[in-house]
């Protein structure tokens, strides 16, 4: 292949402009996106019961939904919540494939089907979300406190027309925006005065609506439809409705009885930006688009259309994810130029200028290569690929390193012509730059085994680099000798490099340390296990920490008051809140809603639940701040739960520290949990210890006599029925006006003032659907206030409290988790009853332990690699024993960068098994071509050792400082990665040239022992 390629130069320098110029233009046009596309694993159902109680929501929607949902296969776990009025079902599946979740997904829609079988006739259609990690991509507002919500609709709707037609946008919707709706508010008084009920009106609101076909009537040869009118077209229409008669037999109007209004439908949510009222925008982007570039047409339309706008109104925006993305990617491409730069740099110092042409050429061929592949399979701009191209940089760099060693070699030994010195010092280093290649790939493939969603999360890491590896070791044997014959000449002896001095005098120190080791080789390896275990001793001060958090200018404000208080209540809380970050001049502009969550507009951040005691902000402002935001509520704002929190790279578990109790009763659990919180308050290392439980509120019960019911022919249904059309409201009927395409409801319903009064309820009274007669409620219902529960928790279809805290500053939820299993370990429940902990440690164990797997097959892989190399069973035994050497690098350097044990620390420990093992391959194959030669042990493993010290160290430095760029800025993400890499092959190089040459002196001493041991054995 070299021959040809040297033979066929044009064409060689052709194909690799056109995968130049191709890839080039593949990356300008791809798919650019922060994160890589991760199918949820979880999913949610959420089923809306009015009025119900949440005994009733577990009883009729919960527990039919478990038995059907627990029915599939692959389910991990089952979280249930019922509240008033909704029902919400979190599942959560095992460990599967993307296409097993899809199929699970589309089984668990029959599931869910065949339960609704089973739900009351009030109950409304079950709501499944199955797209967890589906995002908004772009969050706006439109405020103005002077302005009235119908004025803000408008500029909005505009906003949302204009967005829906620009190509890259999937879905636009409005939030925070309440529809018109009649309200008829009934006079109790006066109903009973001209004794006519709810019912009736509301009979008579249905009749007159309606507009059924008359159908056709043929007169000779012509065919004509028959319609009649009596739609209700306007409000006026509706006030002049005919509901009964007077005993003075007067015709009674529905004006009469009631006060009927067009009016805005009660809110429940509330959007502010900025303090201001506002609409929130939320667009999402279409799969397989560009964000970056349809984000930059969206804002410049937005630009040019603000200029616009009425004064006093806002558009401000407050997530933009093509912003993310856009500087994300520029970071990491900054990265890998640097990287590349750096790289170029030590390669033109060490090697000149020719060879640094040569060892360039493969770089730019085998990126572009990458994105190639990338393209056809499909996969995106991310900086999980473009870390994958930082990682490898160094060691694409050292398979052309050497193949353009071993070609200057052969042109000065002089001996053949130009192209076979090429061809020949090619065909030599090619099988050891395959097994360098493959054992590098050995260590780095076996990560697509990681469970779980963060092994889905880098699972285009082990890919890309195996790509841009193999893609490296064919431009050693193609595009390099080629550049080679093209670039090289021979050296000139008598022109010493400037830094000859300087490579002199470290060859000098490092062959005193060598002849050192070699007298005392034992005693060299025991020190090195010293240092190992010594080493190890550090671990414990390093702490663990799964993901770190995401480092933007960005975070979150949830916000929790008493369980039931009203929206307006929490609405207090929040204006509390905005003025705080109104004062505070690092906050540049914040989102609030109230009622409800905000949609989700990044991967790992979940929205609140519809509740009226919750709220949530989205804050855009310096992250440092977060602490002194937080005291600065905590002391200003009681009565509420505030958390001000970053966003995180995982999926949030809550409580970071927890302590589960399941069991039936309810008193029981709540006992259980109290005396675990004085457990939790005693904990010096923790804080705000809580339960998800919450408190009991006042209730108005109605208890029916079901007896005296019967008397009166009242059924349940009229009973419950009319108490809700009085203390909710009912819609009876649409109307659509003339001026206008949407239907108005119409709302049958008591003023909201008289609802302030509880002998409302007693003055009602019930029209029997059997003997049509008017009962009042008392005289059938006991009317009666106490304590409930506000909601049920369940996990694995038992009713379940979960107790926990959060660690204090120094402190990390394994160590407080710790302090809590030691607190509670004779802490004892009644039989049926469970207790369990958990909390961050459950994602970080399952996400560390999908490590080993991995762990082991490369080892595994590395060794067969090796044993067919040196077809020795042994010899391989002594370059694995590099690994534990580059462990030391691993955590001496997590310790001095400060960085915790994390999963991306772990996965950099993991691949470093097959780069550092790479040093000890070129080490002792030499070591062995000179023992077999016939000189001296001893004088041959310093030779070897002297010769390869060069490249192996040029191939260290190369590869660590294209590592450098992303340790300095990746960020707490990617730098643990880096350092990890960094630290571990830069130890264990300098330990590999003393470890390895002792460790083949010990192997031989040894084996020279047995051979006399059984000679005289035999003998």
């Amino acid at each position: 292949m070299t021959k040809w390629c040297i033979r066929h130069r044009s064409i060689v320098a052709m194909l690799a402009i056109f995968i130049f110029v191709m890839g080039g233009y593949l990356y300008a046009n791809m798919e650019r996106q922060e994160n890589p596309n991760v199918v949820s694993p979880g999913a949610i159902i959420k089923v809306i019961y009015p009025g119900a109680t949440p005994e009733d929501v577990e009883k009729f929607i919960v527990k039919p939904l478990e038995k059907k949902v627990s029915e599939l296969n692959h389910i991990k776990r089952l979280e249930s919540h019922s509240l008033d009025s909704v029902g919400v079902l979190v599942v959560r599946l095992e460990d599967i494939t993307d296409d097993e979740i899809n199929e699970t997904w589309n089984k668990l829609k029959d599931k869910v089907d065949n339960a609704k079988a089973d739900f009351p006739e009030q109950v409304w259609e079950p709501e499944i979300d199955t797209e967890l990690v589906e995002t908004y991509g772009m969050l706006l507002t439109v405020s103005g406190d002077k302005f009235q919500f119908d004025e803000l609709k408008v500029i909005s709707d505009e906003l949302k027309d204009r967005f829906e037609r620009e190509s890259g946008v999937a879905e636009v919707k409005i939030d925070g925006y309440e529809d018109k709706e009649i309200h008829v508010n009934m006079n109790i008084l006066k109903m009973r005065q001209y004794n006519i009920s709810l019912d009736q009106i509301g009979k008579m609101l249905m009749a007159t609506n309606v507009n059924i076909p008359g159908g056709n009537m043929e007169l000779g040869d012509t065919k004509l439809s028959v319609s009649t009118t009596g739609e209700y077209e306007s409000l006026d229409e509706v006030k002049n409705t005919i509901v009964g008669m007077s005993e003075q037999g007067n015709v009674v109007y529905l004006k009469d009885v009631a006060d009927v209004v067009e009016t805005e439908k009660k809110r429940d949510v509330y959007v502010n930006s900025n303090g201001e009222k506002a609409l929130l925008i939320a667009v999402k982007f279409s799969e397989g688009q560009n964000v970056v570039k349809v984000g930059e047409r969206l804002n410049t339309f937005l630009d040019e259309y603000e200029k616009s706008l009425p004064e006093g109104m806002h558009i401000r925006m407050i997530t933009d994810q093509a912003v993310y993305v856009n500087d994300a990617i520029k970071v990491f491409e900054k990265n890998l130029l640097s990287a590349i730069v750096l790289v170029l740099v030590v390669v033109l110092i060490t090697m000149g200028w020719r060879s640094a042409l040569v060892v360039a050429s493969s770089i730019p061929i085998s990126v572009m290569a990458t994105f190639l592949f990338m393209r056809m399979t499909g996969v995106i701009l991310h900086q999980v690929s473009i870390s994958s191209l930082i990682v490898c940089l160094g060691l694409m760099v050292a398979n052309a390193i050497v193949a353009n060693d071993n070609m200057d070699v052969y042109l000065t030994r002089g001996k053949l012509n130009r192209e076979m010195s090429i061809v020949e010092g090619i065909k030599e280093v090619r099988i050891p730059i395959l097994t360098s290649t493959l054992t590098t790939v050995a260590s780095f493939l076996p990560l697509l085994m990681m469970k779980g969603v963060a092994g889905k999360f880098v699972k285009t890491l082990p890919v890309l680099v195996t790509v841009a590896l193999l893609s490296s070791y064919l431009c050693s044997l193609t595009v390099v000798p080629v550049m080679g014959h093209s670039f090289l000449k021979v050296k000139d002896d008598s022109k010493k490099s400037k830094f000859s001095g300087l490579s002199e005098y470290f060859m000098g120190k490092y062959k005193k340390i060598l002849d050192a080791a070699l007298k005392k080789p034992k005693v060299t390896l025991v020190s090195a296990i010293i240092l190992l275990t010594l080493t190890g001793l550090l671990i414990p001060t390093l702490g663990m920490q799964l993901f770190p958090f995401v480092e933007r200018d960005q975070y979150i404000i949830d916000v929790t008051t008493m369980e039931g208080s009203t929206v307006e209540k929490t609405r207090d809380v929040v204006e509390k809140i905005e003025n705080v970050l109104d004062e505070n001049d690092k906050v540049d502009t914040y989102l609030s809603k109230v009622g409800d969550g905000i949609p989700k507009f990044y991967p790992s951040f979940f929205p609140n639940q519809i509740s009226s005691n919750k709220a949530q902000f989205i804050v855009n402002g310096s992250k440092y701040e977060i602490d002194n935001i937080q005291r600065k509520l905590d002391g200003t704002i009681p009565g509420a739960r505030i958390e001000v929190k970053q966003l995180e790279n995982a999926v949030p578990v809550g409580l970071p520290v927890q302590v589960r109790v399941s069991g039936e009763d309810i008193d029981t659990l709540r006992k259980i949990s109290r005396d675990i919180k004085e457990k939790l308050y005693e904990i010096e290392e923790g804080k705000n210890v809580q339960d998800d439980f919450g408190f009991e509120t006042p209730k108005i019960k109605v208890n029916v006599n079901k007896d005296k019911a019967n008397m009166v022919g009242l059924t349940n249904y009229d009973i419950s029925k009319t108490i809700r059309m009085v203390v909710n409201g009912i819609e009876i009927t649409k109307i659509k006006p003339a001026h206008s395409d949407d239907d108005i409801p119409v709302i049958l319903k008591v003023p909201e003032e008289d609802k302030n009064n509880r002998e409302l309820l007693e003055q009602i009274y019930v029209t029997s659907s059997i003997t049509g007669q008017n009962v009042p409620l008392n005289q059938v219902a006991d009317i009666e206030t106490e304590f409930s529960i506000n909601k049920i928790l369940r996990r694995d279809k038992d009713r379940t409290i979960t107790t926990g805290l959060y660690p204090k500053k120094g402190y990390t939820a394994a160590d407080v988790l710790k302090i809590v299993e030691e607190k509670l370990k004779d802490f004892e429940v009644p039989i049926g009853y469970k207790l369990e902990f958990g909390g961050e440690n459950e994602d970080r164990t399952e996400a560390f332990e999908s490590l080993i797997g991995p762990f082991f097959l490369s080892a595994a892989l590395i060794y067969l690699i090796l044993m067919f190399q040196f077809f020795d069973l042994r010899q391989p035994l002594i370059i694995m024993g590099t690994i534990p050497l580059s462990f030391i690098g691993v955590i001496l350097g997590l310790k001095i960068t400060g960085y915790p044990i994390g999963f991306m620390a772990l996965m950099g420990a993991v691949s470093l098994m097959g780069i550092v093992v790479n040093n000890g391959i070129v080490l002792l194959d030499y070591i062995n071509t000179l023992t077999k030669s016939g000189r001296d042990l001893i004088e041959s493993i310093k030779e070897a050792s002297a010769t390869r010290l060069r490249p192996i160290m040029i191939g260290m430095v190369t590869t660590t400082i294209g590592l450098l760029p992303m340790g300095l800025a990746g960020g707490s993400l990617w730098a643990p990665l880096a350092y990890s890499l960094i630290f571990g092959l830069f130890v264990s190089s300098m330990l590999t040239m003393i470890v390895i040459p002792a460790a083949f002196l010990v192997f031989k001493q040894v084996k020279e022992k047995r051979k006399e041991i059984l000679q005289k054995i035999t003998g």
